[in-house]
């Protein structure tokens, strides 16, 4: 699955269960930026049509769990793009962490803590 950094980082918020609007919420700007403002901010920099500065990656990753090293990749040009989920672009170095624990790969793009996951046993033909 290749996204660019923007999708990376709106697939990463949603699988998270936040909207642009409680990141933006959870942000704070220099100087302060009404929350109307930061949810376009954050809208432009999702679609790509802005990219995020050193200090909004950091501000971002305090509220929103991401891999850094997957930004970073997404972001360079001839390298090779990472292994992500569909669903939730978790990568293998930063799996989902839920109650069972780490999450594991189940296909070629699909780990198994997400919805429609589940394995297929035998008797489906897989």
């Amino acid at each position: 699955m290749t996204l660019t950094p923007g999708q990376y980082l709106r697939t990463r918020r949603e699988a998270a269960g936040l909207s642009i609007a409680d990141v933006a919420e959870r942000i704070a700007t220099v100087p302060r930026w009404a929350q109307h403002l930061r949810r376009g901010w954050l809208a432009e920099i999702e679609s790509d049509q802005m990219p995020a500065s050193f200090n909004t990656i950091v501000v971002l990753h305090q509220v929103v769990q991401f891999d850094l090293g997957v930004l970073v990749t997404l972001s360079a040009e001839g390298v090779e793009a990472p292994r992500l989920c569909v669903v939730c672009a978790c990568s293998e170095a930063a799996p989902c962490v839920g109650h069972a624990g780490p999450c594991s790969w189940i296909s070629d793009d699909r780990c198994s803590a997400c919805p429609g996951s589940a394995p297929r046993s035998n008797a489906d033909g897989a």
